[in-house]
């Protein structure tokens, strides 16, 4: 299996497995809770993008 497709693969089971462990996704956390305005939900999702944002860099690294 190629680099790239090691790690999309490594991240979509880690994505699976939080959401199995939250009982929910992150896009129904933004959904419900910024619909809902909740406080909660606005600041995972500010969390959620900065962290992306964050390791764009490092992850761009391991693409070339």
């Amino acid at each position: 299996m190629s680099g790239r497709m090691g790690w999309a693969l490594s991240g979509g089971v880690i994505m699976g497995f939080a959401a199995r462990l939250a009982r929910g996704c992150t896009s129904g956390q933004a959904l419900t809770g910024g619909a809902t305005l909740a406080l909660g939900s606005w600041l995972f999702m500010f969390a959620v993008f900065a962290g992306g944002y964050l390791l764009a860099p490092l992850m761009r690294r391991q693409w070339r």
